[in-house]
């Protein structure tokens, strides 16, 4: 919530009323800070003076900040030099054509190693307009979170955030009670245009709205600027004891692409953190599965997803044992997970019990040089968990023990209730597997 102040020695003071300006306070903040402009930051609020922020300043900032993905900062490192190779030279000469502001300020130059003087200037020349340019229209940058049309724009008649904005002549009867234009709600303001330099840097963008303080959202939100797997700096760092998640929290989330023209919240559960931290294989998890020719799963987000709602991971589970490639560290991983999020432990006795049985079969079917049946048997019982049928699963087990000569005492469980075990037939099932990988022998 933004309040306009008088006779005070800022003009203007923002608190943390919802995420939106929360991500526009933590932006601020760096804005001021970058330049070693005075502000006041309090338990749950800021203060500034409107006056300090001009477009030069913001551009300036959103190149410093957003370095990295400005073409013309690529050319300013790279033209420095005083010898280039030919890769060198065909790389500055695709960025002197990277986007449409490039090739309006360089036309038809071309780089040959030794104009790097002229190519400097035109940079020098029209810094402003290559920021802007390439910030306001950037997939990635300032409109991948809010409309570019709204750029450093007065207060709107609606909200210029993505999945908030709408056209102002023509929807907004249609979104309003009655048909009442006078009914229509928004909030809008210039300081959602910072709302960028709030969320990291990634594809899949994050925000963390811990707002008890101005100290705790900033230090929430620190840890992930700069990641490139946000997730993992979330998440694993809250199995690693990290402080800033650890109670209920709001998380916002902004994916890139032409289909994402919205924002989405995650609200991370006590429930939720207890499984994270408890989690001691988070690697085990990191992994893009090829499911078809065409189709990969990609499990840490499935799982992290599922941990926050706080539902099980079987179907995730079981589509990983159909496949042909070995994931069994993975699924080793899933099934520990999976007891987390049921309120069991990560490993416990039985589940041992049942891996120690699967890896006593294997080994004798190996000695006997019968590994076909290991693949076999293996089939089936992956087929009976798929169709739900727990019935022949527990009598394709009874077959097995009986061919084997291995007695699997942890089937007693299954046969007395499947569904309130079935980590156990998971884990049996996952540990049925002739080649081996080393990372597979963890908590052996």
């Amino acid at each position: 919530m933004k309040t306009i102040l008088e006779e005070s020695k800022f003009d203007t003071m923002l608190e943390t009323s919802d995420w939106r300006y929360g991500a526009s306070i933590v932006g601020l903040i760096k804005y001021f800070k970058y330049h070693e402009i005075e502000h006041e930051e309090g338990h749950d609020f800021i203060k500034y003076n409107n006056c300090d922020i001009t477009e030069d300043r913001y551009l300036f900032f959103a190149e410093y900040h957003f370095g990295d993905k400005m073409h013309h900062k690529a050319l300013d490192e790279l033209v420095g030099g005083d010898e280039f190779t030919e890769e060198q030279e065909d790389f500055i000469n695709k960025k002197l054509t990277a986007n449409t502001v490039m090739k309006k300020v360089f036309g038809k130059e071309k780089f040959d190693g030794t104009n790097k003087e002229e190519i400097l200037d035109l940079i020098d020349e029209n810094r402003l307009l290559l920021i802007k340019a390439t910030f306001v229209n950037g997939k990635s940058l300032y409109s991948k979170f809010t409309n570019s049309g709204c750029f450093l724009k007065e207060k709107g008649k609606t909200c210029r955030l993505l999945g908030y904005y709408v056209d102002p002549n023509r929807k907004t009867k249609s979104i309003s009670y009655n048909w009442d234009v006078s009914t229509y709600n928004f909030v809008d303001d210039e300081v959602f245009d910072f709302i960028p330099f709030g969320f990291n840097q990634s594809r899949e963008a994050f925000f963390i709205n811990n707002n008890l303080s101005i100290k705790m959202l900033i230090a929430a939100n620190r840890g992930i600027t700069n990641s490139e797997n946000p997730r993992e700096s979330l998440f694993c760092s809250t199995a690693n004891s990290a402080t800033f998640i650890k109670y209920a929290v709001e998380i916002i989330v902004k994916k890139q692409g032409d289909d994402n023209n919205f924002y989405e919240t995650m609200f991370i559960r006590d429930e939720a953190i207890k499984v994270f931290e408890q989690i001691k294989e988070y690697k085990g998890i990191i992994k893009n599965v090829k499911i078809s020719k065409d189709l990969y799963l990609n499990l840490e987000k499935e799982v992290t997803n599922n941990i926050i709602n706080g539902i099980g991971l079987d179907s995730i589970i079981e589509k990983l044992l159909h496949l042909k490639e070995n994931y069994s560290y993975n699924i080793d991983t899933l099934i520990r997970i999976n007891n987390l999020i049921n309120g069991g432990n990560y490993m416990d006795k039985k589940m041992k019990m049942a891996y120690a049985s699967a890896r006593a079969l294997v080994e004798k079917f190996s000695k006997e040089k019968k590994a076909n049946k290991i693949d076999s048997y293996k089939h089936k019982l992956v087929s009976s968990l798929t169709f739900k049928d727990y019935d022949k699963f527990c009598e394709i087990l009874l077959q097995l023990s009986a061919y084997s000569g291995v007695v699997f005492t942890f089937a007693y469980d299954l046969f007395e209730d499947f569904d309130a075990n079935k980590r156990l037939a998971y884990t049996f099932v996952n540990a049925l597997n002739t080649s081996k990988k080393k990372e597979d022998m963890v908590d052996e």
